[in-house]
């Protein structure tokens, strides 16, 4: 009786890391980036990633270095967007990182490069278990 115990037990326990496995999912995949710099448009850059399905971010901007802080726009507004289409991707969540830039702020920011009148910024986006960084792209 004893053995018998043992391998339900073992049983149970991998069809249980088997389920878990196939569940969790700490994909961050990035896709693409767009831009609208029309006049009036808010979505002037929008960034895409497929991310694993239900998993909590974090996203910050940076200057090309991905470590100092984008200084000289006080208005620069980042704003996710998440959305699912669980039949086409089922372990995925579409996350949009719309940005959106005062064009009046520009010239004077670190994301500026006049030389050739270029913007350079980094990204970074995290997926988190509570306050624990899992992913970092």
């Amino acid at each position: 009786m004893h053995s018998s115990s043992c391998i339900t037990a073992a049983i149970t326990l991998l069809i249980t890391l088997q389920t878990t496995a196939s569940i969790v999912n700490w994909d961050l995949l990035y896709q693409s980036v767009d831009t609208d710099f029309r006049e009036g448009a808010t979505d002037d850059i929008t960034l895409t990633y497929m991310i694993g399905a239900q998993r909590e971010y974090s996203i910050a901007l940076y200057a090309s270095d991905c470590e100092t802080s984008i200084t000289g726009m006080p208005s620069l507004s980042i704003v996710p967007k998440i959305s699912q289409d669980y039949e086409l991707h089922p372990l995925h969540d579409q996350l949009d990182v719309v940005i959106d830039i005062d064009f009046t702020e520009i010239l004077s920011s670190n994301i500026w490069d006049e030389s050739n009148d270029t913007l350079k910024f980094c990204s970074v986006v995290h997926l988190l278990s509570g306050v624990e960084v899992i992913k970092e792209e």
